[in-house]
C-alpha cells in the first residue's frame, strides 16, 4: 500500500477529504473491496479459481480495464443516440413549421424551376426526406417523353442545410440520359447542323421526340393554330424572354431556354374544393377532402400565360435556389418578367413528340429552319 493510499485514507477517516478527492478516493476504496473479495474467494468466478493470487490480480486488472472502456463506449454510443433523435425531431419540426411549410415550398421551387427550364420537367414530382442536423434531401425521378410513354433516364438529389439548398447532383442512366435542349434562335446560324437526313433514315413504326426551332418568332396562339391537326403532340414551347439570342459564342445556338409546357402550370392555391366530409364527434373526428385543378380549355393561352407568370413571380423569391438548378447561375427572374410584360410571349421553338414520319413532314413546312432529334424509341403512339 503506497503512502500517498495511506494518507488519504487516514484523512478520510478523519472526514477531511471534500469535493472530487472525496468522490475519487471512495471510488478506489470500491475497487480495493472488489480485489479484496475476489482474492479471499468471495464471490470469485469460475475462471479465477484455481489460479494463484497473482494471476488472480492480472486478471481482476485486466478486466476491469475492459470494463471501463466499454462502459465509456457505450456511454458515447448513448450520447451519439440521444443526439441524432433529438437533432432529427428538431430538423423535422423545423422543415415542417409553417403553412405552407418548408418542404412544400422547397419541393414547389424544383418543381417549378423544372418546367420551366428542362422541357421534360414536368414530368413527376419531388419527394423529400429529413435528416438530423437540420438536413433535407429532396430527390425526383429525371424522365422523358417519347411518344405517348414515359421513360426514365436518371435521378436527382437535392441536399439541404437549413434553408439553404446545395447543388443538384444528377445520376443519368447512360448515352440515353444526356441531352441538352438546344434550338436555333431566328436568325442566327443557318440551321446546317439540323437532323433532317437522319430523320429520315429512320424507319417507319418508330416515335421520335424533336426539338424544333422556328425561323421566326412566333406568338403562342399562332403555334396552336398552326400544328393543331397535325398527328404529333407539343410537349413544351421554348419563349422569347429578351436574353436569348445575344450571345453569338454558340452560333446562334440556344442552350439553357425557358419555357413552358402546352398546359397550365397550377399552383396550390389553385386548386379547388370538390369533396368535403367530416366523420366522428368533436374529439375524434376524421375529415377528408379532395382537390381539383380549375376547368381549362385546351389552346387558352391566356391562362397558360398568366399561370406562367404567376410561376416567375413565385421563384423571383426563391431566386438563389432557382438558380442553381437552372445553370448554377442567376436566372435573371425579374428581367425575363420585364420584358415579357412589355413585349408579349413569342416563342422561337418548341419541342414535340409523335410518328416519325409524321414530324418528317414538317421538312416541307416554311415556319421551320431546324430540327434536332432527341430520343427515337419503338412504336407506341395512341393514334395510328
Amino acid at each position: 500500500m503506497s503512502d500517498i493510499f495511506k494518507d488519504k485514507l487516514k484523512r478520510y477517516e478523519k472526514g477531511l477529504l471534500e469535493g472530487e478527492e472525496l468522490v475519487e478516493f471512495e471510488k478506489e476504496l470500491e475497487k480495493v473491496e472488489l480485489y479484496q473479495k475476489v482474492l479471499e474467494g468471495e464471490d470469485e468466478p469460475s475462471q479465477l479459481q484455481g489460479l494463484p493470487t497473482k494471476q488472480k490480480t492480472k486478471r481482476i486488472l485486466l478486466w476491469s480495464k475492459w470494463k471501463a472502456r466499454f462502459q465509456t463506449a457505450f456511454t458515447a454510443l448513448g450520447i451519439m443516440l440521444i443526439f441524432i433523435l433529438v437533432t432529427t425531431f428538431l430538423s423535422g419540426l423545423y422543415y415542417t413549421w409553417g403553412d405552407p411549410d418548408r418542404t412544400d415550398v422547397f419541393g414547389d421551387v424544383i418543381d417549378y424551376t423544372l418546367t420551366i427550364s428542362d422541357p421534360y420537367g414536368y414530368l413527376g414530382g419531388t419527394s423529400t426526406s429529413v435528416d438530423f442536423f437540420f438536413r433535407m434531401n429532396a430527390t425526383r425521378d429525371i424522365s422523358k417523353k417519347i411518344g405517348d410513354e414515359r421513360v426514365k433516364v436518371g435521378e436527382m438529389r437535392i441536399p439541404f442545410l437549413f434553408s439553404s439548398m446545395g447543388f443538384p447532383e444528377r445520376n443519368m442512366y447512360g448515352i440515353e440520359g444526356d441531352y441538352q435542349a438546344t434550338f436555333m434562335y431566328p436568325g442566327m446560324g443557318d440551321g446546317g447542323m439540323s437532323d433532317w437526313n437522319r430523320l429520315s433514315h429512320l424507319p417507319k413504326g418508330t416515335v421520335v421526340t424533336a426539338f424544333i426551332s422556328f425561323n421566326k418568332l412566333v406568338d403562342t396562339e399562332t403555334i396552336f393554330d398552326h400544328f393543331s391537326n397535325n398527328n404529333f403532340s407539343i410537349v413544351w414551347l421554348a419563349l422569347n424572354t429578351g436574353v436569348e439570342g445575344k450571345d453569338g459564342d454558340y452560333g446562334g445556338m440556344v442552350l439553357d431556354p425557358i419555357g413552358f409546357p402546352p398546359f397550365p402550370i397550377w399552383h396550390d392555391d389553385d386548386m379547388i374544393q370538390d369533396f368535403y366530409e367530416e366523420e366522428g364527434t368533436f374529439f375524434n373526428k376524421t375529415v377528408s377532402e379532395s382537390y381539383a385543378s380549375p376547368e381549362y380549355e385546351e389552346g387558352d393561352t391566356e391562362v397558360l400565360h398568366e399561370q406562367f407568370m404567376k410561376t416567375m413571380k413565385f421563384l423571383k423569391k426563391h431566386e438563389k435556389m432557382a438558380g442553381k438548378l437552372y445553370t448554377g447561375m442567376n436566372l435573371d427572374v425579374q428581367e425575363r418578367i420585364d420584358y415579357l410584360e412589355g413585349n408579349g410571349f413569342k416563342h422561337y421553338g418548341m419541342v414535340v413528340t409523335g410518328p416519325t414520319k409524321e414530324i418528317e413532314k414538317l421538312k416541307k413546312e416554311p415556319l421551320i429552319q431546324s430540327i434536332e432529334i432527341d430520343e427515337v424509341g419503338f412504336w407506341n403512339w395512341h393514334n395510328e
